[in-house]
């Protein structure tokens, strides 16, 4: 039985999540670059997105390793606080970086999957049921 009530939300494991989805997205995506995979232009958005998989795949993996109540919750509040930054630098700030609303709320949307995916698999890897859920 999974617990995905709101008390059992912790809100530091939200930001720690997604500060490390956000560091391991930077990681994957300058490695590329160091690589010369990355190339300029409109080929880099494959590249993002394969960051951000891999990056808030790791984020929600980590707290659902650390704090395995509510992994739904947590990877869902993982991408709601991507959608609270991108709010706040759009609003304060200049983001000329996505052309269109409609590549943000795709990456978004990855952002959702991966986390939820990672935080579902630190869940059962913490309960020892790896292959089974």
């Amino acid at each position: 039985m999974q617990t995905e009530h709101l008390t059992n939300l912790h809100p530091g494991w939200v930001i720690g999540g997604w500060l490390i989805a956000i560091c391991v997205t930077a990681a994957v995506y300058l490695g590329g670059i160091g690589l010369g995979l990355v190339i300029p232009g409109r080929a880099a958005l494959v590249w993002v997105v394969l960051a951000m998989v891999a990056g808030f795949f790791v984020g929600g993996l980590f707290v659902g390793l650390r704090w395995s109540d509510a992994p739904i919750l947590h990877g869902t509040a993982i991408a709601f606080f991507s959608v609270l930054v991108w709010f706040l630098v759009t609003f304060f700030g200049e983001l000329d970086t996505f052309d269109s609303t409609r590549e943000v709320l795709g990456l978004i949307l990855v952002q959702l999957a991966a986390a939820i995916g990672g935080a579902r698999m630190g869940r059962r890897v913490t309960l020892g049921r790896a292959g089974a859920d």
